[in-house]
This record gives structure tokens, sequence and C-alpha cells, in this order.
């Protein structure tokens, strides 16, 4: 009983805290400057974590006088939220994300740029806007994994959009990123994976007493290939984790990228 009335406590709250950013978007994000929309989009997002008592434990981010590429391993849709909760980015997301309601907008209102997976041609397009996003100054932030997992193993990484830090000649910064309990040890609570719905998911993370979201920033890196840029991404994320190649033998669908575009 005491579960469903926190669950029903904390999702009535973030529906009003939907509605009310909804709003905002809609009536005041025109009269905002860039600056003051950064704020307004991680403020949000820590509100959101506060709403489901989601606790960020995170590394401060490193300082650039010019644009980065933050990789990062991806375990659930609350990624986007704890990774904005500590740095503003534009994330490259799947296309379906538009398509959820209120949630989806949003995303688009902060600066989402939005990817059809299965059509290759859509990577140069998405190239593109990342080239004139960072040129810009701005943060772009990519899961390279291309899904996500249950966050005890590191799939390969697809280079494909990592091409633009190479070609502007800047940093990749990866981040691990872990759900933990307030003791410490791993939950899967947070996890979106497999077959879970996000209804489902939702409804489990708001049941929970506390999630711990831990962030960590590694070297910032520079290579002359996205190739380069993968696999020391991969190998920095994966010793945060305590992941290694053993794990997810390269190869398959973990691992170093072995052979990826």
């Amino acid at each position: 009983m005491i579960i469903f009335l926190r669950r029903l406590l904390r999702l009535s709250r973030l529906a009003l805290h939907l509605l009310l950013g909804l709003g905002e978007a809609i009536l005041l994000f025109g009269f905002y400057g860039l600056p003051a929309r950064d704020r307004t989009i991680s403020r949000w997002a820590r509100k959101l974590l506060g709403i489901l008592n989601v606790k960020l434990a995170a590394d401060t981010p490193p300082e650039f006088d010019h644009g980065a590429l933050l990789v990062a391993n991806h375990v659930s849709w609350l990624d986007i939220f704890v990774i904005h909760a500590a740095r503003r980015v534009h994330f490259v997301s799947k296309r379906e994300i538009r398509s959820w309601p209120v949630v989806g907008w949003l995303a688009e209102r902060a600066g989402t740029l939005f990817i059809e997976r299965a059509k290759k041609a859509d990577t140069a397009r998405i190239n593109q806007e990342m080239h004139a996003l960072l040129k810009d100054g701005a943060w772009v932030a990519v899961f390279p994994e291309g899904t996500s997992t249950d966050g005890r193993r590191l799939l390969r990484f697809l280079p494909s959009l990592l091409q633009p830090a190479v070609d502007e000649n800047l940093p990749v910064v990866p981040v691990a990123l872990q759900y933990r309990t307030p003791a410490d040890e791993y939950t899967e609570a947070a996890a979106y994976a497999d077959n879970v719905s996000f209804g489902s998911s939702l409804w489990r993370i708001a049941g929970e007493k506390e999630i711990v979201a831990r962030l960590r920033f590694g070297t910032p890196i520079r290579a002359d290939s996205r190739r380069e840029l993968a696999e020391a991404a991969w190998g920095q994320i994966a010793s945060a984790l305590g992941v290694g190649s053993t794990d997810s033998p390269p190869g398959t669908r973990g691992g170093p990228p072995a052979s990826a575009p």
C-alpha cells in the first residue's frame, strides 16, 4: 500500500511537472536567449529527478571554450535527464521518441536531434546537424551502443556518429552512467531494455524508495579516426563500469568495436 501511494504521489507530481514544462516551452521559450534556455532545461531535468527521488552523484564535467561530443553508455530513458541535470547537451535520439506524447515534443524543443537508425542515409543528415551545433560551441551527446542495456554490460560502440568530432577536431568526452541503491549496490530498477515498455519502466521507477544515478566523466579524447575514438571511449567507460572484454567479447554484440562502420 505504501509503495502504491508513493507511486500515485510521484506520478501526479510528474504529470504536473510535464504540464508546467509544456506551458513554459510554448509561452516563454521564444523569449529566452540560449543561456536561459540551457539553464531552464537543466533545472527542469533536476526537478524531474527530484520528483522520482533519483539522487544525482556526478563528477564535475570538463569545461571548454568550444564544442564537444559526449559519449555515454545507455541504460534508461532517465539517462537523458541525468545528463541534462549535470550538463546541458543536445542529444541524438531515435525518431520514435518524437512520437511520445508531451515528452517527444518537449525533447524537440530542448534541441534533440532525431535519427532513423534503420535508414543509413539519415546518419549523414544527423552528422551535418551535429557539425552545425559543434561549430557553435554546443555539446552534443550520443549513445554509441545504439540501444540500451541493463547496465551490467557494455555493447560495442558504433562509431558512425563520432565522425563530426574528427572533422571538427573537437574532444570526445566519455561518460559512464550507473544506477545504484543508496547502499551502492546494483539495481535494475531504472533499466529500460529488452521488451520493457515505457509505462512499465516508469511505474517501476516511481515505486523505488530511492535510486542513485552515478555519472563519471572520463578524460577527453582526440583522435584521427572515429574508430579510434570509439575504442578509446569504450575502454574508459568499460573501466569506470568495471566491465571488460571478457564480459563482452569483441566481434559479438559487446566489446570494443571490431569492424563497425
